[in-house]
Parts: C-alpha cells; sequence; structure tokens
C-alpha cells in the first residue's frame, strides 16, 4: 500500500483501488480511508436473499469511496446439475495457481457455465430480465459504474439500454415483484447463510 500511496502522491497514479468478494474484508479497506475505488459484488439476488452488499455501499458512502459493482448480471450459483465441472490441475502444474487456491478449488468445487462458458455464474441471459438486474444495480446509491457479465454475447442489450444516455435510466419499482419471485429459489452467488454444497464468500 505504501508503494502506491507514494505513486499517487508523485502523481504517477490517481486513484488507488481494489477488489473484493468479501463483504467484511471490502468494508475494512474502505474504512481505512487509502482507497479510492472498490470493485464488489453489488447483486440483486445476492443482496435481497443473501444479505450480502449493503454494508459496502453504506461504507463508501460514508467514505467517499466509488464503487464498481460486479456480477449484476448473474442469476446466481452454479452447480454440478446446470454446469460444467472445470478439472482442477494437478500439484505444481501451473506455477501461477497457488497451492492454497488449488486446493480450494478442489474443497469448493468451480463450474462454469454450460452456455456461457466464460462465466462461473449463471448469468441472465434473457436480455428484458438482464436489464432490468443492471438498472437495480446502477440504481444503489453509492454505486459509480457496473461490469457487464463475463460473456461478449449479453453485452449488446445492456450496450443499447445505455448507449446516448448521459444519465442512468431509473429502476422501474413495479419491476421489484417480479424480480423477487423470479429469484427467490436460486442460491446467490454470495450468502451469508451456509448451504449444503455451497460456499459461503463472506
Amino acid at each position: 500500500m505504501e508503494t502506491f500511496q507514494r505513486a499517487k502522491k508523485e502523481g504517477r497514479i490517481k486513484a488507488i483501488g481494489f477488489s473484493a468478494h468479501s463483504e467484511p474484508m471490502a468494508v475494512r479497506m474502505i474504512e481505512t480511508g487509502l482507497v479510492d475505488t472498490c470493485m464488489f459484488p453489488i447483486n440483486f439476488a445476492a443482496w435481497t436473499y443473501g444479505g450480502i452488499g449493503e454494508a459496502v455501499l453504506d461504507a463508501a458512502i460514508k467514505n467517499g469511496v466509488g464503487v464498481i459493482a460486479l456480477k449484476a448480471g448473474a442469476r446466481g450459483r452454479l452447480t454440478y446439475k446446470n454446469g460444467n465441472a472445470v478439472k482442477v490441475p494437478d500439484a505444481g502444474t501451473f506455477r501461477h495457481i497457488p497451492e492454497w487456491k488449488r486446493k480450494e478449488m478442489i474443497h469448493y468445487p468451480v463450474v462454469t457455465s454450460k452456455d456461457h462458458p466464460t462465466c462461473w455464474y449463471e448469468p441472465e441471459d434473457d436480455p428484458e430480465e438482464l436489464n432490468k438486474l443492471i438498472l437495480w444495480s446502477l440504481n444503489r446509491p453509492g454505486v459509480t459504474a457496473v461490469l457487464p457479465p463475463g460473456d461478449l454475447d449479453l453485452l449488446d442489450g445492456i450496450a443499447s439500454l445505455l448507449r446516448g444516455k448521459s444519465e442512468v435510466p431509473p429502476f422501474d419499482e413495479a419491476d421489484m415483484q417480479h424480480m423477487l419471485d423470479r429469484y427467490k429459489d436460486i442460491v446467490p452467488i454470495f450468502h451469508n447463510r451456509d448451504e449444503s454444497g455451497t460456499k459461503v464468500s463472506t
């Protein structure tokens, strides 16, 4: 951190940011007063049914930190039933994968989407529903930007939603009950509850 602070003071960088999936760690980083931006999952199902995200946005607003919403277009967690298992490399095969990460992949298996193999979660691939998720995230107080799902095929609908607009369109509160019903039975990609066969990420 000292290196980044020095670079900022010398004018070589303009901002210091970080990315996290752990809500307690993200809040701790924000509260240090040393960062300008945070990338964190601000996702409808994780927020509504998993209890994840609100503490990060509260801390970010209080400390003047910008938030880039990750996983805004995600439906939920993949399982072996709706995804493809990723082969875990043998020990020593790849130097860039630490042993602790390899063991984590064994104990909490990584699954990728069958229809969108670059996504390790189930993205919302209905264009209208995806746009509702994106607008919901963009309209959370404290969110300054969102990242699209990790599949370029899903980007066109989002781009047309926002192209040429100087302000973010408002979220239609009339869609809330529909979204509550649509995502109530999925397992959020991040949550504060124990779920058999899934990893509690926070």
